[in-house]
């Protein structure tokens, strides 16, 4: 039989016993949580189903999730990711409780040191997508231990949020160059002339492929010249960093992310301009080797771009040719929002980004939809108005 008491901050504890031994089950805001909690613990009781220990550590319950549960069902690169946000940012702050102990204030807490941290500039030195994917982590342990081992009856995270300070925070998440900045940037790289292979234009072709195409850059850098097919390229592997920053091709971000996507006839012709520089530079001259793969953008030794190197050559070009950085995803992103602009429906966008959802472009491109949708509205305006 179960028994309760009210502690002296006013919440209640329970109690139940198994096997001649009574133990508590944790503490609740009302008499009526409790009974209601104490009597399904009493059910698996009665049934004979395991309690496991209530008692265990946090850390320990998230390195069985991590190791048991996440790694055998996500993708290398996936899972490493999560182990690091489990290893830096949650375990330092939850890892030496025991689990039962963590509140839901405890949770809030952690969440606005986040949000409070800054950098030596006094910008958020974690952004708002930064936060969300942390609570995100955190829940999936929590879910893990309410319903893999049973040590929770309910999940301290349930129907928690990453507050927003304001709308700033979400609306400079997607950041993308306005067709005249493009036209800029694209006008400026086209006449630059690097030091030691003026007529090697390798980043001019890289970004003006990434605005038409809207490649992650990930992806660019490990395409390759067979990938190309007629006036379609496919999209079947990408670039990253391993635990040794050594350069590696993994799979794909997910199952949509393989796709294979028509090129206009401009961006061809460039690709096979480009293609023929690059032959002729490799037969030409003995310091400029071929890659092995035989990738489509490669540098002089013949070596794979990463990510890192392109991110800081664009930024010094954007600067150099009076254009803001918008960052490498920001192609991405420019691709997308001008293919809105020019009437493409958003399956269309999401197929050829490889979304995995039709939501997820919605939801990324929320702004612009939304500003497209007011100007087909006021073209329908004045259009009846004319009737009229």
């Amino acid at each position: 039989m179960a028994t309760f008491r009210k502690l002296k901050s006013g919440k209640w504890q329970a109690r139940v016993s198994k096997d001649g031994k009574e133990f508590s089950i944790g503490t609740y805001r009302t008499k009526k949580e409790a009974e209601i909690e104490a009597g399904k613990v009493e059910e698996r009781i009665y049934y004979g189903q395991a309690l496991n220990d209530r008692n265990m550590l946090f850390e320990d319950v998230a390195k069985e999730w991590l190791h048991d549960h996440k790694k055998p069902n996500v993708k290398e690169s996936t899972f490493e990711q999560i182990e690091v946000i489990v290893r830096l940012h949650i375990i330092p702050f939850f890892g030496n409780k025991r689990i039962m102990k963590i509140t839901r204030s405890d949770i809030k807490k952690w969440i606005k040191q986040y949000m409070d941290m800054r950098d030596t500039k006094g910008k958020e030195k974690y952004s708002y997508g930064a936060r969300i994917k942390y609570l995100s982590v955190l829940k999936g342990i929590f879910h893990y231990a309410v319903h893999d081992i049973e040590v929770l009856e309910k999940s301290p995270t349930d129907k928690l949020s990453v507050p927003v300070k304001d709308s700033v925070a979400q609306n400079n998440k997607t950041k993308y160059f306005t067709l005249k900045e493009l036209t800029t940037l694209l006008t400026f790289m086209k006449k630059y002339q690097h030091q030691r292979y003026g007529d090697y234009q390798l980043y001019y072709v890289l970004m003006y492929f990434l605005s038409e195409s809207g490649l992650r850059i990930s992806e660019a850098l490990a395409l390759r010249w067979s990938d190309i097919k007629g006036n379609k390229i496919t999209v079947e592997r990408q670039t990253r960093r391993n635990d040794n920053n050594q350069l590696v091709l993994t799979t794909l971000k997910n199952s949509s992310s393989y796709r294979t996507i028509a090129l206009n006839d401009e961006v061809l012709k460039t690709l096979k301009k480009f293609r023929l520089k690059q032959n002729e530079m490799i037969l030409k001259d003995q310091n400029f080797y071929k890659n092995k793969d035989d990738i489509i953008f490669q540098n002089y030794l013949g070596n794979y771009l990463t990510p890192s190197t392109v991110r800081e050559s664009i930024q010094k070009y954007c600067k150099q040719a009076g254009v803001d950085y918008k960052g490498t995803h920001g192609f991405r992103h420019t691709h997308a929002v001008l293919l809105l602009e020019a009437g493409a429906s958003i399956k269309f966008v999401s197929k050829r980004l490889g979304h995995k959802t039709i939501k997820t472009t919605a939801d990324t491109y929320l702004d612009i939809t939304e500003k497209i949708e007011e100007d087909e509205l006021k073209k329908f305006a004045s259009y009846t108005a004319k009737k009229n």
